[in-house]
């Protein structure tokens, strides 16, 4: 785990990901040329927030539980559904 190519890798397909054009890019690109500046900014930090969320849910294993516990994963989907329905 400690050998210096193992984490060249790691670390350049990471890089990869990250500089690769997605759904969050587009998604800002058009709420910024939609609205101007001041939204896409609002729209960015979003994205990145939800990243956030979604990381710091796997870093405590929070994802690991919801993919192998059904029920789990059931009453987050529930959850979330009601709140789409409130919105």
């Amino acid at each position: 785990m400690a050998d210096p190519l193992f984490w060249l890798v790691f670390f350049s397909a990471a890089l990869a990901l990250n500089l690769s054009p997605g759904p969050d890019l587009l998604y800002v690109i058009s709420r910024t040329l939609s609205g101007g500046r001041r939204i896409g900014i609002i729209s960015a930090c979003g994205v990145c927030s939800g990243a956030l969320v979604h990381v710091a849910f796997a870093a405590l294993g929070i994802s690991a539980i919801l993919a192998t516990s059904a029920l789990a994963f059931t009453v987050v989907k529930y959850v979330g559904a009601a709140y789409l329905l409130y919105l």
